[in-house]
């Protein structure tokens, strides 16, 4: 039996989501039906819903989410009906070379994403469900597999951000980094993904986090979860500023913002043998260019998909670190909307107002 709820559907790119009443069919074997509670919305949301990058449309947007387990399948042993869990984009087999080798962020199993062809119906027609989870409605069908439940004394917005936007900074620091105590860090963006990636950095005991960005309210909140210096962009050169903090350049450069300038940016702030790591999605066809000559010196750039998370793993462990107060996460959901009023909250997220804009059930 079909189910129904409201969605914010987006039928074209650039054009305001709707209000309507969508269907989602029953769980199968090893789906479950999650009643939504709190959806952030991140950047790549306002990237799909531009049409920076071609999705088929209509769908439902959002993938940061957290809610409760209505109705299970077949199979599902990891949740039962009113759990709470977080609901995560990152949906892996747990049987392809990619997976037990740990890289379940890779994975190459093809079938998840045929499951997501006939999950929605909109106008009484399938619709593609957007990255696995479609989170921007009252209620989400996903694989068991994009699930971590939620223990108490945990919030839904600290559950939601713990979906993308804190995991994917602070696995980045963790996974991928690494940097050794005392290390220098400096972090490019101070958004949901800065910020956890900020405060990743201190929990790690980096002795010099620097903070960039252009947003003077971002850089307040950076200061207050761990930064030691911030930068802003809009007044002054970034890469000179951190290079005049640091003296030599930092061991590690985070790119948050998901532009080539920015990612170069992150590239020149390296002392020799520095690391960059790039999290943001750059647009189709951006090329970073880097002087060669500093290459020699040992300096690397790479990138990522949410810092290489292992998420039955490594979000637990963040949740832990939230609890105790090691990591902030209530502090990064600065506003907050109902459903209906999406086309706001898109706008306050286009704009950058607050750290994060959430759409509350």
């Amino acid at each position: 039996m079909p189910h129904t709820c409201l969605a914010a559907v987006t039928r074209q790119p650039g054009t305001p989501p709707s209000i309507e009443m969508i269907e989602l069919r029953d769980p199968r074997a090893g789906e479950v039906l999650v009643r939504t509670r709190s959806a952030g919305i991140c950047g790549t949301d306002l990237h799909f819903a531009a049409g920076t990058f071609p999705y088929p449309m209509p769908t439902v947007l959002g993938h940061e989410a957290s809610g409760v387990v209505e109705t299970i399948g077949d199979g599902v042993t990891w949740v039962n009906p009113g759990n709470r869990v977080i609901v995560c984009d990152q949906t892996f087999c747990g049987r392809c070379a990619q997976c037990v080798s740990g890289q379940m962020v890779y994975c190459t199993d093809t079938q998840a994403k045929q499951r997501q062809r006939d999950r929605l119906l909109i106008d009484g027609r399938p619709g593609r469900q957007y990255l696995g989870v479609s989170a921007f409605a009252e209620l989400m069908l996903v694989d068991e597999n994009s699930l971590i439940p939620v223990p108490d004394g945990l919030s839904d917005d600290a559950a939601a951000l713990l979906s993308c936007c804190i995991t994917t900074g602070a696995a980045t620091i963790f996974n991928v980094a690494r940097p050794r105590p005392g290390a220098a860090v400096a972090v490019f963006g101070c958004g949901g993904v800065g910020l956890g990636a900020i405060q990743a950095a201190r929990a790690a005991s980096a002795s010099t986090i620097v903070a960039v960005d252009s947003e003077k309210h971002r850089l307040t909140v950076a200061k207050e979860l761990g930064a030691t210096h911030v930068v802003d962009a809009g007044i002054d050169d970034p890469v000179e500023v951190v290079r005049a903090s640091t003296g030599i350049g930092v061991n590690i450069a985070v790119e948050a913002v998901g532009l080539a300038i920015t990612a170069a940016q992150a590239f020149s702030v390296l002392a020799p043998g520095g690391q960059a790591v790039v999290l943001g999605m750059l647009p189709p066809g951006a090329e970073i260019v880097l002087p060669g000559r500093t290459i020699r010196q040992g300096r690397g750039i790479s990138g990522t998909i949410m810092g290489n998370v292992r998420t039955r793993e490594d979000i637990p462990r963040f949740i832990d670190l939230v609890r105790t107060g090691s990591l902030a996460a209530d502090r990064l959901a600065t506003t907050h909307y109902p459903l209906t009023d999406i086309g706001q909250a898109l706008d306050d997220a286009r704009s950058r107002r607050g750290v994060r804009t959430m759409i509350r059930f």
